[in-house]
């Protein structure tokens, strides 16, 4: 009677099993030819395959049917790496005996995985589930790679038309690079070079053809196991993982810096609420740093490690509890390297727990709603993913470049010792993000032009007011992304200042080269000696909408409405006037009542919210003092306006 004893080796990060039978069971076997049986087990047990082969091939040739030996020569060539002859013999003892072992079957389908011969793996693990799996874990391994092979086949019949370009030698080493990202301005881009027992932080910038490498944040020595790295959109606050570290909660945490005084300051641990004693690893921020995704394999997590988001504003550190993205996102197995797009809308990660090419693959999902709202992930296709190890990948602010880590070109040329390196590559139509430009916001005291740092910008959608981030803007600038097309609201309050506020359209093509730039002025509020107008400028109030034709205001521009009503409260003495504008379309004296209307409309809503009428009073100006031309229907737009003065 045959007895199998089935163990397992790990191989891969997969499971290759090793089969044995009590020979002493068989009675055509001499004794002699069973010690020269156990020699060769040992033999292959102790590294020495060859000897182990030449007493398999010997008995082979007596013995043609004895398919246990076929099974220790596939397992022996598989683990060599010889593929083709793994395969001969695992498919061979198939042939020759179908209901063996189902073990076999397993074999056979992780070779001819690794052979790339897809479509043939994917029956043979069909053929092993079919057959019943050793145990819960075999299957779920099994039933995963039938995945794999499957979609595998279709994706190699079907590759995307893209063209890999490896950086050059100024960047990849015979160290490990990866996590490579590119500036806003394109002109450079951020890796991390891995030597034997450090990371360390690179900067490469372009020089012609070629990119001039140096080391980065010279601040940071302090940190010997630096990993990746993430920066807002102004380039001013830094979130990288760190491990191994005295002030750590984990293994590896994730750490902070922002630069004060033109210097990076000493970076920090991002505290309790982002780390813990698990593995907190891989930022990325997003373009206005509201938000803050990173891999973790914390407590309450779906699998391994997952993605998990927290938003700016919550604890003393300004961040709330991380949440995680949900079953879209993450599997029982392992997501990392996610990479939210400077659109804010579009995440990039790589996956060993969706059907993929190989052990990890790139994945990309697009927000639908809010930061844990998101589509069904899909694969980036072959051949961005390989059968190999493909690291996540980055995304430039135009959405057409990706760079990605990956060691496709050792794969392809079956060397033994393997290495990271970066490869650029132009990202597909089905996986761009949105497109998006780069909002500056300068902001500058009214009566000095200085430059002034605003505690609270906030940013709202354009048609419905809903607040999309709020920010501030040191030293007076804010930068951030945001996706083209769409109409935005921008506000802008700062204490000892009244509040400003900005509509714009972003239907341009402007770029991170060509941002689209807006200048605050803020107002100083006024002190007892100030004369009766206190700044002769009206503060144009540029979220106060209107239905067509009429003074009925329209629900989003209460936002607007609501502010000034907080800022007259908080300054009892403060008292303004309104004041209404139209275009020079139709009628001018239609146009000077509508204007007076409006203007009362505002006054009125302020008046509901609170305001004594002895701090209000209205006027319509009609057509009659135009801020830009009524030939173009953007002119127009602005000449439809409300302002306010203020006075005493």
């Amino acid at each position: 009677m045959v007895r199998s004893i089935l163990n397992t080796l790990l191989f891969m990060c997969l499971s290759l099993t090793v089969f044995t039978q009590d020979y002493t069971e068989r009675k055509d076997i001499s004794k002699k030819e069973v010690k020269k049986l156990r020699e060769a087990i040992s033999a292959s047990r102790s590294n020495d395959s060859e000897k182990a082969i030449k007493v398999y091939d010997k008995l082979l040739k007596k013995y043609p049917d004895f398919i246990e030996i076929y099974l220790r020569m596939g397992s022996i060539h598989y683990q060599k790496k010889d593929y083709i002859n793994a395969k001969d013999n695992f498919l061979t003892a198939i042939a020759k005996a179908p209901e063996y072992d189902p073990e076999m079957y397993f074999s056979a389908a992780l070779t001819l995985h690794a052979l790339e011969e897809y479509d043939a793996a994917g029956f043979h693990f069909e053929g092993y589930l079919e057959r019943g799996a050793a145990n819960k874990r075999k299957e779920a391994k099994a039933t995963r790679m039938m995945q794999n092979s499957k979609f595998a086949h279709e994706a190699l019949k079907n590759p995307v038309t893209t063209q890999f370009d490896k950086l050059p030698e100024s960047i990849n080493t015979s160290a490990r690079e990866y996590g490579a990202t590119e500036s806003i301005d394109g002109e450079s881009i951020l890796f991390v070079r891995r030597y034997t027992s450090s990371d360390e932080l690179m900067v490469a910038t372009k020089e012609g053809e070629d990119y001039l490498v140096t080391p980065g944040f010279a601040e940071f020595d302090e940190f010997a196991e630096i990993g990746t790295f993430s920066f807002s959109a102004n380039g001013k606050f830094l979130v990288f993982t760190s491990c191994n570290n005295r002030d750590g909660f984990g293994g590896c945490d994730l750490y902070y810096s922002r630069i004060k005084n033109g210097k990076w300051i000493s970076p920090r641990n991002m505290g309790p609420t982002i780390n813990t004693p698990a593995w907190e690893s891989q930022p990325s921020l997003s373009a206005d740093g509201s938000a803050l995704y990173f891999s973790s394999n914390r407590k309450n997590g779906l699998g391994g490690k997952d993605i998990w988001v927290s938003i700016r504003g919550g604890d003393r550190n300004g961040w709330t509890i991380p949440l995680n993205l949900g079953s879209n996102i993450n599997t029982k197995d392992n997501e990392e390297s996610p990479f939210i797009h400077a659109d804010g809308y579009t995440l990039y990660f790589r996956s060993n727990g969706l059907p993929g090419m190989g052990d990890f693959d790139n994945y990309f999902s697009a927000r639908k709603g809010d930061h844990l709202s998101w589509a069904k992930a899909s694969n980036m296709g072959y051949p961005i993913n390989t059968i190999g190890h493909d690291g996540g990948l980055t995304v430039s602010l135009d959405g057409e470049r990706g760079y990605t880590s990956s060691d496709r070109e050792f794969l392809e040329n079956r060397k033994e010792n393997t290495n990271l390196e970066v490869f650029t590559f132009p990202i597909p139509e089905y996986a761009k993000p949105i497109r998006t430009t780069y909002l500056k916001v300068n902001v500058v005291d009214a009566v000095t032009q200085k430059p002034i740092s605003a505690n609270n910008v906030e940013l709202a959608d354009g048609e419905s007011g809903k607040m999309l981030s709020r920010n501030v803007a040191e030293d007076g600038v804010f930068i951030t992304s945001l996706p083209t097309g769409n109409s935005y609201g921008l506000s802008v309050e700062m204490e000892g200042y009244i509040f400003q506020s900005r509509y714009f359209d972003l239907s341009g093509s402007n770029s991170a080269v060509d941002p689209f730039v807006i200048t605050i002025k803020m107002v100083p509020i006024p002190k007892a000696e100030s004369p009766d107008v206190i700044y002769d400028t009206p503060v144009v109030l540029n979220n106060i909408f209107f239905e067509t034709g009429s003074a009925n205001l329209k629900d989003v521009s209460m936002v607007e409405i609501n502010r000034l009503a907080e800022t007259l409260k908080s300054q009892p003495t403060l008292k303004i006037r309104i004041l209404g504008h139209t275009d020079n379309v139709g009628d001018e004296i239609a146009n000077k009542k509508l204007s007076e209307d409006r203007a009362k409309a505002v006054y009125d809503a302020l008046a509901t919210n609170g305001i004594v009428l002895s701090r209000l009073s209205f006027i319509g100006i009609g057509e009659a003092e135009p801020i830009d031309t009524n030939d173009t229907a953007e002119g127009r737009q602005r000449n439809r306006r409300t302002e306010f003065m203020l006075i005493r």
